[in-house]
């Protein structure tokens, strides 16, 4: 006869642990506590990970909305100072404005522009402006090359060469107007060689090239800044080996220097596209006053001209329009035209 067991039989085989759905198994990973199957109806960590997700969220928001909040100020400083003049110069360019009220009369503004001889000698003297932008461009680097190989007394250019930089083309106006009168500096300089007595301000050619030089001198000192700092990126062991290649300085200036600072280069010859069309009022107004007539006259000083002492403020909005679109041209092209950076090989 068998004898029956006294007790309950226990079993010696552990228990299977429970399999978790991906959903089960995915807070797991998140909340790092052992969790059992959403439908065996045990709550404890779903809770745990929902205050955990909550208090994140929290925090992200709070954070964001500090970041948002920060940059109120700014956004209101950029729409009240710059978006919305932009949008009412804009607008007033097809209005005929006086200041105070306007009315719509579409693109008569642009077709009197167009039609005036006076606006079409600006952009003409606008162009010829533009001769300073190659001119600088030399001078800056040919001045900066000179001071990176540290020519004798390179350190005491370095600092009167970015002299002319810090001064207001007020006063470096004033210094020409003063330099190129009729007896002045120039004409004492010139007068040895037979040139002295010039009328320098009272003809056309010469009143631009003594704008056109008043905008060089001022602006080459930064230039020579750029590219000084450009040229400190060079690898020294270019130079080396052009050396021993044999290769001169202009050779080297124009095999290595030049491929290789080339995006400083365009950095600046497009930032002195834009500021001959659009910060000459100062030099011109000191210099020339626009004349003799319209020969010196920019686009701003026209601008000036038109709006505040005419007052053709919907004539001078639509030429500021058209301004605005030159340079936009003037940029894509030169970003898109100026060659890239490559090393000539062979030097």
């Amino acid at each position: 006869m068998t004898d029956e067991p006294s007790g309950p039989v226990v079993s010696s085989r552990r228990p299977a642990a429970p399999v978790l759905s991906a959903p089960a198994e995915e807070l797991v990973r998140v909340a790092g506590e052992p969790v059992e199957d959403v439908a065996s109806g045990a709550p404890p960590a779903l809770a745990t990970f929902g205050r955990r997700a909550g208090a994140r969220v929290a925090r992200a928001v709070r954070r964001r909305g500090f970041s948002y909040a920060a940059l109120i100020p700014a956004t209101i400083f950029v729409l009240g100072l710059l978006i919305v003049p932009i949008i009412e110069t804009v607008y007033h360019s097809f209005t005929n404005w006086n200041g105070l009220s306007s009315h719509f009369v579409g693109v008569e503004n642009f077709r009197l522009l167009f039609d005036n001889p006076v606006f079409s000698q600006v952009l003409v003297n606008s162009v010829i402006f533009l001769i300073s932008v190659p001119l600088i461009l030399v001078v800056s680097l040919v001045v900066a090359v000179l001071v990176y190989e540290k020519v004798p007394g390179w350190r005491v250019f370095r600092f009167l060469f970015f002299i002319p930089n810090v001064l207001s083309p007020v006063i470096v106006g004033a210094l020409f107007s003063t330099f190129f009168l009729p007896g002045g500096i120039v004409d004492t300089i010139l007068r040895p060689v037979g040139l002295g007595q010039l009328a320098w301000l009272s003809q056309p050619w010469t009143a631009r090239f003594v704008v056109i030089a008043a905008l060089v001198w001022t602006s080459f000192g930064f230039g020579m800044i750029v590219i000084l700092s450009a040229l400190t990126t060079v690898d020294p062991a270019l130079y080396d080996a052009a050396l021993i290649d044999g290769a001169g300085w202009w050779r080297r200036l124009r095999s290595i220097t030049i491929p290789m600072i080339s995006s400083s280069l365009q950095f600046l010859s497009v930032i002195n596209v834009i500021y001959t069309f659009t910060s000459l009022f100062s030099f011109v107004y000191v210099i020339s006053a626009g004349g003799p007539g319209f020969s010196t006259t920019s686009v701003t000083y026209y601008t000036y001209i038109t709006t505040f002492e005419n007052g053709q403020f919907g004539y001078g909005a639509a030429v500021v329009l058209i301004l605005f679109l030159i340079v936009l041209v003037m940029t894509v092209v030169q970003i898109k035209l100026f060659p890239q950076r490559q090393v000539q090989q062979g030097v």
